[in-house]
């Protein structure tokens, strides 16, 4: 009885999910954020073995690499001689959906030495928070500006006495549109500050294959664009406004024209995916 109860569900569940795109959307995320969340709790008595090593991320990344083909997902990485791994930097992303997180999975090993900012309320998000605390994610308490400071000085002091890159997302929120968003000062403050580079990482647009108001979630290809270093020799806080504005252009063109590039296996219409993200 229990084998056909078993198959029964395999059935509908099949069913729905070839037949119903919202269904689909459903499952893939909530395929993503369990099988995130059951190895996050498995890995952590391993990491615990050296907390808050950055080395840890390759023990924590590799392996969510499978979910990449799991959800019809695939990352081509551009411009990795960019990638100067023993060398301290300061990593800048545009912000789309919690999908980046894969595209941090794929590229995690490419830097081979990498930490990330997140907001504070990350950690409590179990056990994913603490497996990131192990891996030496840095969090930052934006509702206390003094603590956030804090926070954000000690990381520079390791980023720099370790040799470790700083990924950031400047803008601060999710946005899926076809501008990013203002850029926030923290990630060139500590730039800046410890002189050191900037690395701009531009992932191409979601939209021509995921789409959260029309609840689509499709095979998708996404280019992954690592720019030139941007110096900071020689630059003060008063050049911020200017630097702020060189980078965000040139990730702007970029996403345009990766965005235009990348062919999906099954793209959405262009003109309902905009009215439904509006």
């Amino acid at each position: 009885m229990i084998l056909y109860i078993c198959i029964g569900v395999a059935t509908v569940i099949n069913l729905l999910y070839h037949l119903s795109p919202y269904c689909r959307f459903l499952f893939k995320y909530i395929l993503y954020h369990i099988l995130v969340i059951v190895y996050s709790g498995v890995i952590i008595p391993l990491l615990c073995l050296r907390p808050r090593k950055v080395e840890n991320g390759m023990l924590a990344t590799i392996p969510l690499r499978v979910l990449n083909p799991l959800l019809g997902l695939h990352w081509e990485v551009r411009g990795v001689e960019h990638i100067t791994p023993d060398r301290a930097a300061i990593v800048v992303a545009n912000h789309q959906s919690s999908l980046d997180f894969l595209g941090m999975v794929y590229m995690w090993p490419l830097f081979q030495k990498i930490s990330a900012i997140a907001k504070k309320e990350i950690l409590y998000a179990i056990p994913f928070g603490p497996t990131a605390w192990l891996c030496g994610t840095r969090f930052i308490d934006r509702s206390n500006p003094l603590k956030a400071k804090q926070s954000m000085n000690d990381a520079l002091d390791y980023v720099t006495k370790h040799k470790v890159k700083l990924w950031i997302f400047p803008e601060g929120t999710r946005n899926m549109k076809d501008e990013m968003l203002p850029f926030k000062k923290g990630a060139f403050h500590l730039a800046l500050s410890g002189h050191l580079p900037i690395l701009p990482v531009v992932y191409s647009s979601y939209r021509g294959f995921l789409s959260h108001q029309a609840g689509v979630f499709n095979p998708g290809n996404v280019i992954v664009t690592c720019l030139p270093p941007v110096s900071t020799e020689g630059l003060t806080m008063e050049d911020m406004p200017q630097l702020m504005e060189k980078v965000r252009d040139q990730m702007m063109a970029v996403f345009k024209e990766t965005s235009d590039q990348v062919q999906q296996p099954y793209p959405l219409e262009s003109h309902a995916a905009e009215k439904k993200e509006s």
